[in-house]
């Protein structure tokens, strides 16, 4: 008996002290160890309750946050859809009017084509026949019509330049023209400087006014001369006034002369190219000093030069 009273004496207790600022009576409670436990495990539950409640609310937010977002989403897909359908329409009128352009620029095309091809057949048959001497319509004169005609050609195939070239055919025509162009002596044989031109002048030695054939460019002794045009080298001599002289035939009765040469690089009867290198500059035959004399004969009548080169 007296065992189980100690034993019920010995129970243990939480206490909780109470001490207030405004008076020294102190307050004492007692817990037992089960009631301790039992307010443990409210505080704790209580404490969940009010995390998941806390965590709950959150998720309810960010859930009506991204259900506005996807709303607003489906909005804006909505729009570009409408959008879409606006632009594939505005390209779609753009595409037929695009065809319709392009076929008025075909036509214009193919009709410029057709004058090219006509005015060049009809001139380079005239001019095969005729040359003219009056310098109305000089070789430089057709150059300049076929660049203008062709600069406006130019201008509107590049207008339809994506779908290529139209069915009209200027390849025989600027292969004519090339080849006409080759032969008419446009190019300077070499640079320099203009020291007599072609007409009426005082002779050098006599001091006498004489009619000067050709025109006299001055330059450096032994720098390259070119040929003006394309043609056969029909004389390689030395003649007394003009010294190491080359003569090229370009063909429809167009001749240029070399003089005053240093040195000739050419044989008779030779095919050159225009821009060829086909002598020297020097001072041979009557001359003042090193320079190149260069003539324009047509038909055998000498031309001004002046009236060809570019």
């Amino acid at each position: 008996m007296k065992k189980g009273k100690a034993r019920r004496a010995q129970k243990k207790y939480f206490s909780v002290v109470l001490v207030p600022h405004s008076s020294s009576h102190v307050k004492v409670f007692k817990f037992t160890s089960f009631y301790a436990k039992l307010i443990a495990c409210i505080v704790i539950l209580i404490a969940v309750f009010v995390s998941g409640g806390m965590y709950i609310s959150k998720m309810l937010e960010e859930n009506a946050s991204l259900k506005q977002n996807i709303n607003s989403l489906y909005s804006t897909t909505v729009e570009q859809s409408k959008l879409l359908d606006t632009r594939s329409s505005e390209i779609k009128r753009l595409q037929n009017e695009s065809a319709a352009f392009k076929e008025v620029v075909n036509d214009k095309i193919e009709e410029f084509t057709e004058n090219f091809n006509k005015i060049t057949d009809e001139y380079l048959e005239e001019r095969s026949q005729k040359v003219s001497r009056s310098g109305e319509r000089t070789e430089t004169a057709f150059t300049n019509d076929m660049r203008d005609l062709k600069t406006s050609l130019d201008s509107l195939t590049q207008l339809y330049s994506r779908s290529g070239r139209p069915n009209a055919d200027m390849d025989a025509a600027e292969e004519k023209i090339n080849e006409f162009m080759e032969t008419i002596p446009t190019m300077w044989p070499v640079s320099g400087t203009i020291t007599d031109k072609f007409g009426n002048r005082k002779d050098p030695f006599t001091r006498k006014t004489k009619f000067h054939t050709g025109l006299d460019i001055g330059t450096d002794y032994g720098k390259s001369i070119k040929a003006a045009a394309g043609g056969r080298v029909i004389s390689v001599e030395y003649v007394y006034g003009t010294g190491n002289t080359v003569k090229v035939n370009h063909g429809n009765g167009i001749v240029t002369l070399y003089g005053h040469c240093s040195k000739i690089l050419v044989k008779q009867g030779q095919i050159v190219e225009k821009g060829e290198v086909i002598a020297k500059v020097g001072s041979s035959g009557r001359s003042t000093g090193p320079h190149l004399h260069l003539e324009i004969q047509i038909y055998g009548t000498p031309v001004d030069p002046l009236q060809y080169l570019e």
